[in-house]
Order: structure tokens, then sequence, then C-alpha cells
């Protein structure tokens, strides 16, 4: 399990750092090409940063996000959530620890939650954006054993709303 967790962060990082990289050498290209100097590049003091955060670890699950972001274009930032399912051994989605019920019930669940929100903080929520929970939806399993939902910036809010998360109670 150990190797296979590695495995896939250091893909996931080595991927968002490539990819990061290729874009700011495109930046700096264009900004060269505009006239910059590669002194004046050079304060630009572009950074790439790719971590990890273990949300939980139990006797049941490992839930844990790998987040890369740079400092030159908020649009690069990304964030990936694993959940390990320790008894089966695999990685899962939250289509597999949600029936078909389970799932709808929850997307009447957290609509209910966004209209509190709505109604404590003013913020809007794009209700009719989200179609529910879906085989690539971005969740980690909290201490109690719940799913959290994970909406990043802008995915149905605002983004001064900021992330957003929404748990499952089961």
């Amino acid at each position: 399990m150990e190797k296979e967790v590695n495995r896939e962060i250091y893909s996931f990082c080595r991927q968002y750092a490539d990819e990061a990289l290729a874009g700011a050498e495109e930046y700096r290209q264009a900004f060269l090409a505009m006239g910059g100097t590669e002194e004046e590049w050079l304060e630009h003091n572009i950074s790439i940063k790719v971590w990890y955060e273990v949300k939980t670890l139990t006797d049941k699950y490992l839930s844990l996000v790998v987040m890369g972001s740079t400092n030159w274009n908020n649009a690069q930032n990304e964030a990936k959530y694993y959940t390990f399912d320790v008894d089966a051994g695999r990685w899962i989605t939250l289509t597999d620890l949600l029936s078909a019920e389970e799932q709808q019930a929850a997307k009447k669940d957290i609509l209910s939650q966004m209209e509190q929100r709505e109604r404590e903080t003013g913020m809007e929520f794009w209700k009719e954006e989200w179609k529910g929970i879906e085989e690539d939806t971005k969740f980690y399993v909290n201490h109690a054993g719940n799913p959290v939902i994970v909406f990043e910036r802008y995915e149905i809010a605002p983004g001064a709303a900021g992330q957003q998360e929404f748990e499952i109670a089961r």
C-alpha cells in the first residue's frame, strides 16, 4: 500500500511540476518577446509548489490531498483527492462508498446545506451548475468516517467564497 500511495503522489507531483514549468517557460518567452529583460524576469521570483496533506488516517481509510500551486497563475492551482480503503486494499471513489439512493440523499442534503450557507452568508451558490455525485467527484473521508465533498473555487460559487466542503452524515 505504501509503495502504491507514494507512486501515485509522485506521479501527480511530477505531472503538475512539469506542466507548471512548461507554462512558466511559455510565460517567460512571451515576457521577453514583449520587451522584458532577463533581469526583470528574475524579479518575478516565480515559484512552483507541490505538496500533500493527510486528511484522515484511520484503521479503515487513508484520505489525502495532493496540491500544486504557482505564484504567477492562479488558474494553474490544482488539488487531487485520494481515498484508500484499507480493508479492501484499493483506492475508492465516492460512488464506491455511496449507493445510488445514498447519492440522491447526499445531493439533497448538500443542496440544503448550500441554501443554509446562502442565508447565513449572503453568498450565492450556483446550485443548478452541480449535477450531483459522479465517479470523479472530489472528496475525502473525515475522522468520523463521513465523506466530505470538496468544491474548488469558482466551481459552485464566486471565487470569493473559496473552496467549499460539505460533509455527508451517514
